[in-house]
């Protein structure tokens, strides 16, 4: 594997992982607020399921801070410093010789024709889509990982009152849909020649279960806590 096929792996584990906390507590938030059969069966055993949903945010923000905090060792800064530095890579010949591993030369030839190369106008356009996504990151939930959750005792109720209310559960679900935007991008232009598309993810949250695409872990995660949490009831009070 090249240093960048590793940086963008470490990447993909960091950003589903943070999917894979924030829409499992998603899940548990949204089934109690409209279930009172479910929130009834959780205030049985209250001091668990209040650990393990804050547990939830605390883990999705910390993994955030990850991603999108400069100073940690493996963030979006060093991903995309390793794309600008090695754009060879991403050329058609490269793409040629790659496809070679598992095609014939003529296949792999043919393949190529009307790829596209990752230039240096596409990494100017992602850093620009990454610079606003830490904006927001930075202006709205930063002070809650660093001040709330890292570090609790450097805010009081007033001030983590403030933070919270800067909050938007739909503006949170877009940016872990860009962090998944941006991984595909990076693999198909890496591995497929494509160009890259860092449109949000939208992550389908309706009922039923849509069976229409592949899921994303967020979205796995989120129907696989509300059946769990369905599971507590009778079989006669579980609802469609």
């Amino acid at each position: 594997m090249t240093e960048f096929e590793i940086e963008l792996e470490i990447f993909r584990k960091e950003e589903e992982s943070a999917q894979q906390f924030f829409f499992s507590y998603l899940s548990v938030r949204l089934l109690a607020a409209r279930n009172t059969k479910v929130l009834s069966t959780m205030n049985e055993n209250p001091l668990f399921w209040i650990t393990a949903h804050y547990s939830m945010l605390v883990a999705a923000f910390v993994a955030l801070g990850r991603i999108f905090d400069q100073g940690s060792k493996h963030n979006l800064d060093s991903l995309m410093g390793l794309v600008s530095r090695n754009m060879s890579i991403f050329s058609l010949e490269a793409l040629r010789a790659r496809k070679e591993a598992s095609i014939s030369a003529a296949e792999a030839a043919q393949y190529i024709i009307g790829k596209h190369a990752l230039t240096s106008d596409d990494v100017k356009r992602l850093r620009k889509q990454i610079d606003i996504r830490r904006g927001i990151y930075e202006h709205r939930y930063r002070d809650i990982r660093h001040k709330v959750f890292a570090h609790k005792a450097t805010a009081d109720v007033t001030e983590i009152e403030a933070m919270y209310a800067k909050t938007n559960i739909e503006e949170m679900k877009s940016l872990f849909g860009f962090l998944q935007a941006l991984y595909d991008a990076l693999w198909e232009a890496f591995h497929n020649g494509r160009k890259p598309d860092v449109t949000p993810y939208q992550f389908d949250l309706s009922k039923p279960l849509p069976r229409r695409r592949s899921l994303r872990p967020g979205e796995t995660v989120f129907y696989e806590g509300q059946t769990a949490l369905l599971s507590m009831l009778p079989q006669t009070e579980r609802g469609p």
